[in-house]
């Protein structure tokens, strides 16, 4: 049987492959999207528009916010949504870059968050809890995190 379109979402967020779309793709440099580690990004070739900044961030920087995998059981409607605020603490630490209801009707999404919020609870601006989900390969700059004062 062909896959439908919501297929082919799903396998991208279980991957950990991003689509970013007009109105998103100018807020991440690729390496908050994890690019670096799906042989999306080569640092010593080619020539690009950017090319310096994401060199630099790979080469002097400190990344502080990643690409994750989330999951919520339910969702309110409109609480998932690409932009919209994963929370924690009550403040933003990050946002959703994509999302699909699944047929089970928990909600699977790919978001950047900032590092230091992974130990936290997180929700969705409304409230509802979601988890984090591992991705199918590692993020490094992710175990160097520092834990936070409590």
């Amino acid at each position: 049987p062909a896959a439908t379109l919501a297929d082919w979402h799903w396998s991208e967020i279980a991957a950990g492959v991003p689509s970013l779309n007009p109105a998103s793709n100018q807020q991440y440099v690729p390496q908050m999207l994890n690019w670096q580690h799906l042989n999306g990004i080569h640092f010593k070739k080619g020539c690009y528009t950017g090319q310096e900044v994401i060199a630099r961030m790979h080469f002097l920087g400190q990344l502080k916010k990643s690409l994750f995998r989330l999951q919520s059981d339910t969702a309110t409607e409109g609480a998932a949504e690409p932009g919209s605020p994963v929370m924690a603490g009550g403040r933003e630490a990050g946002q959703v870059v994509n999302c699909i209801t699944l047929d089970n009707g928990r909600v699977a999404m790919l978001a950047v968050l900032r590092h230091a919020n992974q130990g936290d609870t997180l929700t969705l601006a409304d409230g509802t809890p979601v988890s984090i989900q591992p991705l199918p390969y590692r993020v490094p700059e992710r175990e160097d995190t520092p834990a936070r004062d409590t």
